[in-house]
């Protein structure tokens, strides 16, 4: 592998075999740090993640106010004594949706006036669902470009309880942002959301790190919770797992060169939707062992197609149309419209890079139709600022000569040491998995 003018060249293997420590859930470690800046005390979160996008998260809070002491395997948290802080200058969140939407409902649990914007993709990716409910609940709020969309200017003086109703089709973002900031309501919230939720297992980590934070809420039914107000977080200690979607690409780079490579820390009884993709690599012929401590993965002599509905695990799309290349047959990677807003169009930008290679590949309404088996060429690939593109696309490389990936970088986003890994595991120096 070599990396020359912003360009990485990936190098084909005949397999891969090791052992890689994947870190910290970039899911988890955010909402840690957003339960953490609620909390009635001192926290630490330990094993999270340090990248672009948690540390959007983390300035952002100390912004408001939040002391945060930050060692390489440990976050000390202090909430501050009022939520918040004055800020007069805008908070800017990068290309972090989930800074940018967690955040929105954490900043109307206080009082005051707050602008936040964002990189220039970040105005493309909407927010409007969950203002409409934050206003619903009396906060108040003016979109400064466009309409649904970021800079916008939130005025908050605390919210109200009673009914809502959220359309998080889209992003279960919108959602994740109302039910963090339900508890520390005037009184009770009752929440319900339209169906079917994009994403929706992070709802459920959203969910289940609140009741481990002490609070109280009630299904009603299967989309209704009602959350009990005034609430507050509990302090104490959030251990963060490894992260199931950066482990992901190393699962995949033993399916598509039939090696076996084991990533730790990670759980079967994990609270990231993303553990799901197992189950489809199992589909495919993988072979799947639960370790100690984590999870070994090794690909077949002969990959299969799949027909699979990948709504709740929208960010294993890349890596599985890149795996679905390499399968016999014709891959269906159903109701995936939600990829359009995500830190690239990924639709379009997986369709786009993939046809560079000479893949058959086919967008048929939220649908991705790949036809496995064709002889591919190498290229340069765009990765359009967005950090699955890049990750997916250099397990393409691990197989068809001449794979070039364009501003590698951009795995800073969610994995700051993705290359470092990936180099240690293709040039045997990672250990050997067993």
């Amino acid at each position: 592998m070599s990396f020359v003018d912003n360009v990485r060249e990936i190098s084909p293997v005949q397999s891969v075999n090791g052992r890689v420590i994947v870190p910290g859930s970039k899911s988890m470690t955010h909402r840690a740090l957003f339960m953490s800046a609620l909390a009635d005390g001192e926290s630490e979160i330990r094993g999270p993640l340090k990248a672009d996008d948690t540390e959007l998260t983390a300035r952002a809070l100390e912004k408001l106010g939040v002391q945060i002491s930050w060692n390489d395997d440990l976050i000390k948290v202090y909430p501050p004594s009022k939520r918040w802080n004055k800020v007069s200058q805008p908070i800017f969140l990068g290309n972090s949706g989930t800074s940018m939407r967690l955040l929105l409902g954490v900043l109307a649990t206080g009082e005051g006036s707050f602008v936040l914007d964002g990189s220039p993709r970040m105005k493309e990716r909407p927010v409007g669902p969950v203002i409409d409910v934050l206003e619903r609940l009396g906060v108040h709020c003016s979109f400064l470009e466009r309409r649904g969309y970021p800079p916008l200017e939130l005025v908050s003086k605390g919210i109200k309880g009673g009914f809502v109703e959220v359309d998080a089709r889209k992003s279960s973002q919108f959602l994740s942002s109302l039910l963090l900031a339900a508890p520390c309501a005037m009184s009770d919230v009752t929440v319900r959301w339209l169906n079917p939720v994009a994403s929706f297992p992070y709802v459920k980590m959203t969910l289940r790190m609140m009741r481990e934070r002490g609070i109280v809420f009630s299904n009603l039914d299967e989309n209704t919770v009602h959350i009990y107000a005034p609430q507050i977080y509990g302090s104490g200690t959030f251990n963060i797992e490894g992260d199931c979607s950066s482990a992901s690409y190393f699962w995949i780079a033993a399916a598509v060169t039939g090696g076996c490579v084991e990533t730790v820390p990670v759980f079967r009884d994990s609270y990231q939707g993303d553990m799901n993709f197992l189950g489809v690599l199992e589909m495919m012929g993988c072979n799947v062992e639960w370790i100690d401590q984590g999870v070994r993965v090794c690909g077949p002599d002969r990959l299969l197609a799949v027909d699979v509905d990948m709504n709740i695990m929208p960010d294993m799309v890349p890596g599985l149309a890149v795996c679905a290349v390499f399968a016999d047959g014709k891959t269906v990677i159903r109701n995936v419209s939600h990829l359009r807003i995500k830190e690239s169009d990924r639709l379009s930008a997986v369709a786009t890079e993939l046809k560079k290679m000479g893949a058959s590949v086919d967008i048929e309404g939220d649908n991705l139709i790949i036809r496995g088996g064709r002889k591919l060429q190498g290229t340069l690939i765009k990765t359009y600022n967005d950090h699955r593109i890049a990750m997916a696309f250099a397990i393409a490389g691990l197989r068809v000569s001449g794979v070039k990936i364009e501003n590698p970088q951009v795995v800073s986003k969610s994995y700051p040491d993705f290359w470092k890994d990936f180099e240690e595991l293709l040039y045997g120096q990672c250990p050997t998995a067993g």
